[in-house]
């Protein structure tokens, strides 16, 4: 009899944890992670997306915030006029969860930086979890390219130097999808870029990030 109420104090202890929705992760977070918004400005968000109505408060830097979605596991805030915000919670393979969470900055060029961390907001170390998509990997290949489209192709990688990328979370699965910004390119090659490269699609297999061909 003792085992079973112990083995009933133990489940409900874990039910907080597993039950973890977004409202509450992004309510409770330390104000140091996004530090424009404090936890009041957060539970007003929730609030007002909660009851039909614009999320939007006054932040620390007297501009606006605007918390466009939320669901149980995801989040998308427009934090500054130039930052845009994404958490994503994510399955684990003991059960627990993980919060990514993404920023992505437009200003002066649009490139965003992915953070990983514990329900408790211990930040980890993303190299374990996430390996950063590589420059060729964006560039379509072809079997049937002819020796000058191939030339052309590399005159065009050899324009990019710098090579920003922006990742975004997926609000109805755990994908983090990837993007090359084809930028400080005149328009033509601009273009001409956008149509060679693709969009890299990771899926998470609940330990980390992998790419469907990097599977085992």
């Amino acid at each position: 009899m003792k085992r079973f109420f112990l083995f009933l104090f133990v489940c409900g202890a874990l039910l907080p944890v597993q039950a973890q929705k977004m409202r509450d992760v992004f309510a409770h977070m330390p104000d140091s992670v996004l530090n424009l918004l404090t936890e009041y400005n957060r539970l007003d968000c929730i609030d007002f997306i909660e009851n039909g109505q614009e999320a939007k408060v006054r932040n620390r830097l007297d501009g606006f915030s605007v918390l466009q979605k939320l669901t149980d596991n995801y989040l998308k805030l427009q934090l500054t006029a130039s930052t845009e915000v994404e958490m994503k919670l994510l399955s684990g393979a003991d059960s627990l969860e993980y919060i990514a969470l993404s920023k992505t900055f437009s200003a002066p060029a649009k490139s965003s930086l992915v953070s990983l961390y514990t329900l408790d907001w211990k930040k980890l170390p993303l190299e374990r979890y996430l390996k950063a998509p590589a420059f060729d990997a964006f560039w379509k290949q072809s079997a049937s390219m002819t020796p000058a489209e191939a030339d052309t192709l590399a005159a065009l990688k050899q324009k990019m130097d710098l090579r920003l990328t922006t990742a975004s979370f997926s609000d109805s699965d755990e994908s983090l999808t990837f993007r090359l910004q084809p930028v400080q390119l005149e328009k033509e090659d601009s273009v001409k870029v956008s149509r060679q490269i693709q969009p890299l699609v990771y899926e998470w297999n609940r330990k980390q990030f992998v790419l469907p061909a990097d599977k085992e």
